[in-house]
């Protein structure tokens, strides 16, 4: 029989075992949202749109590459996994994978973006080998459509991966410069053209094509990304220049568009010359629209010290630039 020495040890002990295990779930409890979070490898630096949303691309525990988007508040708003990218082509850490982000225009469609990926495969000094993936992304829709290119030698087709080298388009489109990799980013190419790639390729957000257009005129014209630009249909667009030019401009990029008398510019006003203004004085376009086929803009005239000395608005019928007031 058990004398009250043991007794009372015996119950000291269990005491002290529950107590441990009370203490272990507690601390489970208070802590697993820290653990939840941790779901990740790495990540790269975000880029943020104009409504303040984040796109980052992720390397997930499980190796997959996903992409993200948070909204301005820290939540996130988007997630998938690129279904074409193999966990082999994940690179090691994040500095062997660099983005770039088409961001949604209000003219075009407010919630489609597309992000540029380029993966480099070798060393980052040689980046001869790698892969550029193209995804379009709709914020509201949730829809998401990937097209990967991967360039192992110099002629390998891909497309220009630079800033400013993939452009929202009309009707929701993606106009994409396309080419051998030798082509576009290591110079050459036909005609001395030289990295300007060999196709224009407009698509549509799941990646058919819409249209493609040769580039093999020596002048070859067609518009550049991040710019003040609203389509008006699938070839010409008005483009704004922060100093002063309004125009409507035209996609030249062939000698058979040469010959059916196709020019770059179909308008345009340069809003310094045509209000008169002293040579040692700036102007800054503020804001920027079309409506009802009448194509308006606001200006601000700044005198030679950069002191605001008015402010100013015209506007142009779109099919001729007749001004139309201002």
């Amino acid at each position: 029989m058990m004398n009250a020495a043991h007794k009372q040890k015996s119950l000291g002990l269990l005491s002290m075992y529950l107590l441990m295990v009370y203490f272990l779930f507690s601390c489970k409890k208070d802590t697993p949202d820290v653990l939840e979070k941790k779901n990740e490898k790495w990540r790269t630096d975000a880029k943020t749109d104009s409504m303040g949303n984040q796109y980052y691309v992720v390397n997930t525990l499980d190796n997959n590459l996903e992409i993200r988007v948070n909204n301005k508040d820290g939540k996130t708003i988007f997630s998938e996994v690129c279904p074409t990218i193999e966990s082999s082509e994940i690179p090691e850490n994040s500095s062997k994978l660099f983005t770039y982000l088409v961001a949604p225009s209000k003219y075009i469609n407010a919630n489609h973006a597309t992000l540029s990926l380029r993966i480099v495969l070798d060393n980052l000094d040689i980046q001869e080998k790698h892969i550029q993936l193209l995804a379009n992304i709709d914020l509201e829709s949730k829809k998401f459509y990937t097209k990967k290119y991967k360039v192992e030698e110099a002629l390998d087709w891909t497309y220009k991966v630079l800033d400013n080298q993939l452009v929202q388009w009309y009707e929701n489109g993606l106009l994409v410069r396309e080419g051998t990799e030798k082509d576009l980013n290591r110079g050459g190419g036909n005609m001395g053209l030289g990295q300007r790639g060999t196709q224009l390729i407009c698509y549509e957000r799941d990646f058919s094509i819409r249209y493609t257009k040769d580039i093999d005129a020596s002048d070859a014209y067609y518009p550049s990304g991040n710019l003040w630009n609203i389509p008006i249909n699938n070839y010409e667009y008005m483009l704004f220049l922060n100093d002063g030019y309004v125009g409507r401009m035209q996609i030249v990029t062939s000698v058979e568009d040469k010959w059916a008398g196709k020019q770059a510019v179909v308008w345009r006003d340069n809003l310094k010359e045509t209000n008169s203004i002293p040579a040692d004085y700036s102007i800054k376009i503020t804001d920027y629209n079309i409506q009802n086929n009448v194509v308006s803009a606001s200006y601000s005239i700044y005198d030679e010290k950069g002191q605001l000395k008015e402010k100013r608005a015209r506007k142009w019928a779109i099919g001729n630039g007749m001004p139309l007031g201002g």
